[in-house]
């Protein structure tokens, strides 16, 4: 790397550590508190028989166990060097790839019982129960831990910008593994996760949209019943609420995706 590249790169650095000083205490707050009320309203009230009350609850530990990875980098930027320490390095970086895995999958989990309910009604009563929420939830939670234990060997404390600043990131050494598994996380926590929300959230809201021009047409010629069911009123309002959190979750991962994908590729650069 010639003095140009090392120049450009440290400008970079500089204006995302800047970025980051401000703004994520201010997500790590803001977000905790968040879910930690989520978490509370799902199981203190009678929402804790629905078994989607168990996919957002899981979504929001998830994302909570996501800003505390997150807490513990930017303790680095007020010299609270804990995230460079030898085996919170280790640590953060896969505890941050399992919560980051989970949170996307456990949505997908949470679309694909809200499609059922919605497409399949009849179905609604054997498929979407809290038992098999579940299970859903145990086995993306130990399939995520196996997936990731690999980030336990590939990242370590390194010195970077000519030996004077101590990062926690990629061992030199697996470069070529860290490559392979960027590539197939980049897939399996972006590509295919958000094509599934949004063919999924589609097909939900294409459904959504005729059921309500029925019941508008039938409420027309008086043929609808004065009283609908509260249970058909309750999925409403749940799938209502599916399409907002997901959608909301597709807005706002973007941008963190280019940013870790720019740092990646920055750090391979910086590699050779």
């Amino acid at each position: 790397m010639d003095e140009e590249d090392l120049a450009n790169s440290t400008v970079g650095w500089q204006v995302l550590n800047g970025f980051q000083l401000y703004y994520v205490p201010v997500l790590v707050v803001l977000g905790t508190l968040g879910n930690c009320l989520s978490v509370l309203v799902f199981f203190a009230t009678k929402l804790r028989k629905l078994s989607s009350s168990y996919y957002l609850s899981a979504l929001a530990v998830s994302d909570t166990g996501f800003l505390l990875g997150l807490f513990l980098s930017w303790l680095n930027l007020v010299d609270v060097t804990l995230f460079t320490q030898q085996g919170f390095c280790q640590f953060s970086v896969y505890f941050s790839q399992v919560c980051s895995f989970l949170s996307v999958w456990f949505i997908v989990a949470f679309t694909v019982e809200r499609f059922i309910a919605v497409r399949y009604p009849l179905k609604r009563p054997s498929m979407c129960t809290v038992s098999r929420a579940k299970s859903v939830l145990a086995v993306l939670s130990l399939l995520a831990l196996l997936i990731h234990s690999p980030y336990f060997v590939i990242s370590a404390p390194q010195l970077k910008l000519n030996d004077t600043m101590i990062v926690c990131g990629l061992v030199p050494e697996w470069m070529s593994l860290a490559s392979v598994l960027n590539h197939v996380d980049f897939l399996i926590t972006l590509v295919v996760p958000f094509c599934l929300i949004v063919v999924l959230n589609t097909l939900i809201s294409r459904t959504v949209w005729r059921v309500s021009r029925l019941r508008r047409s039938m409420t027309q010629s008086g043929k609808r019943r004065p009283n609908q069911p509260s249970s058909s009123t309750s999925q409403t309002k749940v799938t209502q609420m599916l399409l907002v959190v997901s959608s909301v979750f597709i807005c706002l991962n973007l941008p963190s995706y280019v940013i870790r994908v720019w740092v990646y590729l920055n750090e391979v650069s910086c590699s050779f």
